[in-house]
């Protein structure tokens, strides 16, 4: 399936070439509650699935990159999470869309009580989903979605993206609406911290 077929005006309002095919990033907490493994596992299900059937070319599971970074640590080409989630911003002002508020950035002071020096720091939701063309004039592909994503008063979720791309039918065989209601796992507002010892 191409990506422009994949990419609906419910999900993106990003235009696609209709034989560009769709790569599909999926970026997840270092450490999640336990409550939430099972989730992830689903939604990488889903996704092996996707490419099995061919409707996506390819995915790939990566762990967000760390918050705080020694520049020694950090892999040439890899991009930075804060350079990662610029990308992301940059897509989203370019369609008319927020990434909030699921992505957040939030000015936090420092430690020492001398100082009102604070540094910003980049709120990553549990799991999103960075969507990508395959793009012939360029080295590397090119953005086209970032799954979640807000639209006025309206917030896209992983799981809408994923039920719009599957065939509209549950298991049982009854048709899904696709109007689930969003979750903590994709709004970015559950009620665990983002404090996993790699982004410390």
């Amino acid at each position: 399936m191409s990506a422009n077929e994949l990419l609906s005006p419910a999900v993106t309002a990003a235009p696609v070439d209709r034989q560009l095919e769709l790569r599909v990033e999926c970026y997840v907490r270092a450490s999640v509650p336990a409550a939430l493994t099972e989730t992830i596992d689903d939604i990488v299900d889903r996704l092996h699935s996707l490419r099995e059937s061919g409707t996506i070319a390819d995915y790939q599971v990566t762990t967000w990159p760390p918050e705080c970074q020694p520049i020694d640590s950090i892999t040439e080409g890899e991009p930075t999470r804060d350079e990662l989630v610029a990308e992301f911003e940059r897509w989203a002002a370019q369609h008319d869309c927020s990434l909030e508020p699921a992505f957040q950035r939030q000015n936090v002071p420092l430690l020492e009580a001398a100082t009102d020096d604070s540094i910003e720091r980049v709120r990553v939701p549990v799991v999103a989903l960075a969507l990508y063309a395959d793009d012939a004039g360029a080295d590397t592909d090119s953005l086209c979605g970032v799954v979640p994503y807000t639209n006025g008063e309206r917030t896209h979720t992983v799981t809408e993206w994923l039920m719009s791309t599957e065939p509209n039918e549950g298991t049982d065989g009854t048709p899904m609406t696709g109007n689930e209601q969003s979750t903590p796992l994709e709004t970015g507002t559950e009620s665990q911290p983002d404090n996993s010892p790699s982004d410390r």
